[in-house]
């Protein structure tokens, strides 16, 4: 009998563990695969959406901003750019310069953002 229980809460919080992650997360960084998040690799798809292969990133062709929030309401908001894709429109004192898809402070100093460091080549080069 316990076991039995055991089991039904485990399904119980499985089930609700993966629906984190829907429309009133507006703060939260999407999951690989849904709208907002990355495309899963290794072929470039979306769980949900499509996948935009240049710029990596699964969108909605009816709602291209649906799970885009740019780091935020007070950070800025998603906009559609001349292809209809999405993009971010930075609120003063944040810019898109270093992701394209999300609003960082202009001063790290003062609002620092673990999410607004940069990764990749040109970061690994200013180390050495």
């Amino acid at each position: 009998m316990s076991r039995t229980f055991g089991v039904l809460l485990g399904l119980v919080f499985a089930a609700t563990a993966t629906a984190c992650f829907h429309g009133a997360d507006r703060e939260k960084d999407a999951p690989p695969g849904n709208l907002g998040g990355l495309c899963l690799a290794p072929d470039g798809h979306c769980d949900e959406g499509v996948c935009n292969q240049d710029k990596n990133y699964c969108f909605s062709a009816k709602d291209p901003c649906e799970g885009f929030f740019c780091g935020g309401s007070e950070r800025g908001a998603c906009i559609l750019d001349q292809q209809q894709q999405p993009s971010c429109t930075c609120n003063p004192g944040f810019n898109n310069e270093t992701f394209a898809l999300y609003c960082c402070p202009d001063d790290p100093n003062f609002d620092p953002d673990p999410n607004c460091v940069p990764t990749g080549p040109a970061s690994d080069a200013s180390s050495g």
